[in-house]
């Protein structure tokens, strides 16, 4: 096959090439000549029986489309060999194109091939910067318990209580603005806990010294910032009635938490949270430290991308955001897409994922990092944890997953490439506490 075609390689421009491809005439009649033959048993042309059309009729009557035909199954055929042949290793799809000069013998298309840059990588001892060491601490422990604490209640409810913060109503209520009822401004048996915030600003306060039975009018004013547009700013009133006012009854300590929790006690409670905060605090030592080292393994490695595989990759990645947008319901987000501010994050994000995935390449290549099929079945072992009894279904199920089990390898050989260039480096630890940690994520996340 590979007599069939010959290629012509010539550099346009940094890891950009022009591929010339000639396909023997020889070839080029198989492929006619079969294009033909199917075409006669198909047509039917009046004067002739099916199957019978003289081919001269037929080459005069189709030329243009045996012609088409013919060449959309040459370059089917032959574009994976004509890149083989070139030698060259695509990193976006080849622009295909028909020079319209075309030779004596045998047909001629040409690819436009970009490729990924060349990188030498530097010692990695010279790279320098920061190991963050996210530590647990006693304090993130007492938050967790506290936060059960605090979600474990029961409501008793009891006659003639005055309700007061903490407490749990059930009430009716009918919302009107200037005397007119408004849509979405009525509830029935809605439970509403004093002092969590739930309603509008100013509303719950009101309820305060109510009682099973009782009528309260509560006045109040919509936030200027709304979600409604429409009730945004205005000053309402609901008629409240007072279906019935529960106690909040906590557990008494944290052995009861823990019996609550089926836990067989408070020491076996606090372990379990401290595990499950240790995870959270080894998954952000590596996500801040990840980020630190390829920040500093970019810097290291100045290198030019080919245009057409920026182009690509940003077209992807905004029909992903985009696609991701709408699943969360944000209105309009084709729009968004349009704007230079959305543009320029595309643009910073995909060249930053661009060259970590050329200069990771690299690592695994020289310091020749393999997965052992052992770590995936870890990985797969670590995230059945949460599905809890259905751990189980949950491995069989997507040991049949493809796509699922490439992304599981591609993140773990993506870990291992990081964690060996962390090692290499010269880092300074940097210790922060897990509730510090958060607080910083929470910031840059608001940003």
């Amino acid at each position: 096959e590979r007599v069939m075609i010959q290629t012509d390689v010539k550099e346009l421009g940094p890891q950009e090439y022009l591929v010339t491809v000639t396909v023997a005439q020889s070839e080029y009649d198989r492929i006619y000549g079969e294009k033909l033959k199917r075409l006669s048993t198909q047509v039917k042309m009046p004067g002739f029986r099916p199957g019978k059309t003289p081919v001269n009729h037929l080459k005069k009557q189709f030329a243009g489309k045996l012609h088409e035909d013919t060449v959309n199954a040459l370059l089917q055929t032959h574009f994976i060999g004509a890149i083989e042949a070139s030698e060259l290793k695509p990193a976006a799809q080849p622009e295909l194109a028909i020079p319209a000069d075309q030779p004596d013998e045998g047909f001629a298309f040409t690819m436009k091939v970009s490729t990924w840059p060349e990188v030498e990588l530097v010692d990695l001892g010279t790279l320098k910067f920061d190991e963050t060491i996210v530590e647990v601490e006693e304090s993130d422990v007492d938050q967790v318990i506290d936060r059960l604490m605090n979600s474990q209640v029961k409501y008793e409810v009891e006659e003639g209580r005055a309700a007061e913060q903490g407490d749990q109503l059930h009430i009716d209520f009918v919302g009107s603005i200037d005397g007119e009822e408004f849509d979405g401004g009525k509830g029935e048996d809605v439970p509403l806990v004093l002092g969590e915030g739930r309603f509008i600003p100013g509303f719950e306060e009101q309820l305060i010294g109510a009682k099973a039975g009782d009528d309260v009018t509560v006045n109040v004013t919509f936030p200027e910032d709304y979600q409604a547009p429409n009730l945004a700013g205005k000053d309402a009133s609901f008629a409240c009635l007072v279906k019935s006012v529960g106690r909040a009854e906590k557990p008494a300590d944290e052995d009861a938490l823990a019996a609550l929790l089926k836990f067989d006690s408070a020491e076996d409670l606090r372990a379990d949270s401290r595990k499950r905060l240790e995870e959270e605090a080894r998954e952000g030592s590596y996500t801040t430290t990840r980020e630190a080292a390829i920040d500093a393994l970019i810097e290291a490695h100045p290198m030019e991308l080919p245009a057409a595989v920026i182009e690509q990759d940003q077209a992807e990645m905004t029909k992903r955001v985009v696609e991701n947008m709408k699943h969360q319901g944000v209105p309009n987000p084709e729009e968004m897409a349009k704007s230079d501010e959305f543009k320029e994050e595309i643009r910073i994000r995909s060249l930053r994922g661009l060259k970590t995935s050329v200069l990771l390449q690299k690592v695994r290549d020289v310091a020749d990092l393999q997965l052992e099929e052992s770590e995936v079945e870890a990985e797969i072992d670590r995230q059945s944890l949460q599905y809890g009894e259905q751990r189980e279904g949950f491995k069989a199920w997507i040991k049949t997953q493809k796509e699922q089990i490439a992304m599981i390898k591609d993140s773990l050989l993506e870990r291992k490439c990081v964690e060996y260039v962390i090692a290499q480096a010269d880092t300074t630890p940097v210790k922060v506490s897990l509730s510090d940690w958060q607080d910083a994520r929470d910031r840059d996340d608001e940003e």
